[in-house]
């Protein structure tokens, strides 16, 4: 119904400033798409809140709170300042550290400990001991292997043919090499 009105009324004229105008302008453009329509919405706003432009406590209003809103900002700054600068930080950061160099000491002293209790186990542990008539028993089977590989090594023949590589011979009887093969078996 309203737009009906709106096709039948007639345009009318308002004398405006060059640049006040070009201003409504560029804010028309982001609000709706006529003049007329954003003039509507505009004086819609200000009469359904109560609003004037004139009102003294509006003003007053809007003028505190941008003087509390830059306090406020103010009071940001100085407040983020300190928490950079403030000696708090820096005790914090001390503390901290003779906290981690003491539990960097502890751990260290636990570790020595641990050492001390290993070397101690090995030095208590009760070592084994040979009689002497054992020691003389090992050292003569030590002296027969010993004897028993003089005697393999000495059957070893170096062979030289006249093409090819040299290569080594073992004299061997089938018998020799039955017994060395089973004592070996016997011993692994």
């Amino acid at each position: 119904m309203e737009t009906e009105k709106r096709k039948k009324s007639t345009f009318s004229a308002i004398s405006i400033n060059r640049i006040v105008a070009g201003r409504f302008r560029e804010y028309s453009k982001k609000i709706t798409p006529s003049h007329t329509d954003t003039l509507e919405s505009m004086m819609d706003f200000f009469e359904g809140a109560k609003i004037s432009p004139k009102d003294k406590h509006l003003m007053d209003y809007i003028g505190y709170n941008n003087v509390i809103t830059k306090r406020l900002d103010y009071l940001l700054e100085v407040l983020r300042a300190w928490e950079k600068n403030s000696p708090i930080h820096r005790i914090h950061d001390h503390v901290k550290k003779l906290f981690d160099y003491a539990e960097l000491e502890e751990n260290l002293d636990k570790k020595k400990e641990e050492i001390r209790r290993m070397r101690n186990a090995q030095y208590l542990k009760p070592k084994k001991t040979v009689s002497k008539y054992e020691y003389n028993l090992l050292a003569e089977q030590l002296e027969a292997e010993k004897e028993k590989r003089r005697n393999l090594l000495e059957k070893f023949k170096l062979v030289k043919p006249s093409f090819g590589k040299q290569y080594y011979r073992i004299d061997m009887t089938p018998n020799e090499y039955a017994v060395m093969k089973r004592v070996l078996r016997e011993h692994s």
